[in-house]
């Protein structure tokens, strides 16, 4: 039962900690149901099996049968995964939904240059819009270079990047 609880742990850290370290595995796996918000989400499911693996060494010790320790290992599993899903992934998704409605309001909304945008390549903008400040990747609407600290308006968003161009004054 140790080398269970063990494989648990490792496979739910591991992708815990290699997520972290690349950024957006964890976006590109998501289990997507036509726009329904669901647990089965690789992070939740790596979140439940690190929790599950954990409790299950914790307390293999404590009882002397196996299944207490099972049941409680799920149980905790569960309950923190829940909380995980309802106090973080919710919100995030009802925001992330709210925001994405927003972007096709803000097409000619003056932006500031932070990261400058090479010929062809990507930078970054930020702007304020509905008293919230925004940010994003950005890329020169002819590829032309836009240097930092440059006003730039938006002229359209495609795949969560801005399209902008330089702003005439």
């Amino acid at each position: 039962m140790n080398v269970f609880f063990f494989i648990c742990l490792g496979v739910g850290a591991g992708f815990v900690i290699i997520s972290a370290l690349l950024g957006q595995i964890g976006g590109m796996l998501d289990v997507d149901v036509g726009g329904i918000i669901t647990p089965f989400k690789p992070i939740i499911i790596a979140i439940f099996l690190t929790v599950f693996g954990g409790l299950g060494l914790i307390f293999l010790g404590t009882f002397p049968l196996a299944w207490m320790a099972l049941s409680i290992a799920a149980a905790g599993g569960l309950l923190v995964s829940y909380l995980l899903f309802r106090f973080v992934v919710v919100p995030l998704h009802k925001w992330q939904n709210t925001n994405t409605h927003e972007k096709q309001n803000i097409i000619g909304v003056t932006a500031k240059v932070t990261e400058h945008i090479p010929q062809g390549g990507f930078g970054k903008i930020t702007y304020t819009y509905n008293e919230k400040i925004m940010s994003g990747p950005a890329k020169s609407e002819d590829g032309s270079e836009i240097e930092r600290s440059i006003m730039v308006e938006i002229v359209y968003i495609e795949r969560n990047t801005y399209h902008v161009r330089k702003k005439i004054t």
